[in-house]
């Protein structure tokens, strides 16, 4: 079986970390749960603790509003199955050129999408 790590409010596949963020863009996928797990434990230690120091240096948190200290932490790890049928919502898009009405996965990119300006302005 084959685990991922995402974010639990953007639904996007994480992997190893780019400049002290996990990277979005490169996605890892873990043949064993406890690696998934021990990485997932690792990527939200790292975020409650820039939400810790966030509050002392500014009197707020600028990630995900959380209070440092407080919840699991933004990130969750499962299996890819579960991932796909379970985590990830389908949403109904308009393609922006032809008019048609599609489904997509709500985490795809604006960039990426047929629904964006930005995906036919490249």
């Amino acid at each position: 079986m084959t685990y991922v790590i995402y974010h639990i409010s953007s639904t996007m596949q994480v992997g190893p970390t780019k400049f002290g963020n996990p990277a979005t863009h490169e996605a890892k996928k873990y043949k064993t749960l406890g690696a998934a797990l021990a990485t997932c434990r690792k990527f939200n230690e790292r975020a409650i603790a820039k939400d810790a120091a966030d509050i002392v240096k500014y009197g707020c948190t600028h990630g995900d509003n959380r209070t440092a200290g407080v919840g699991p932490g933004p990130y969750g790890a499962c299996s890819i199955d579960h991932y796909a049928t379970k985590v990830v919502r389908t949403v109904t898009r308009t393609n922006l050129l032809s008019g048609q009405a599609y489904q997509e996965a709500s985490n795809t990119p604006g960039y990426c999408s047929p629904s964006s300006e930005a995906y036919w302005a490249m």
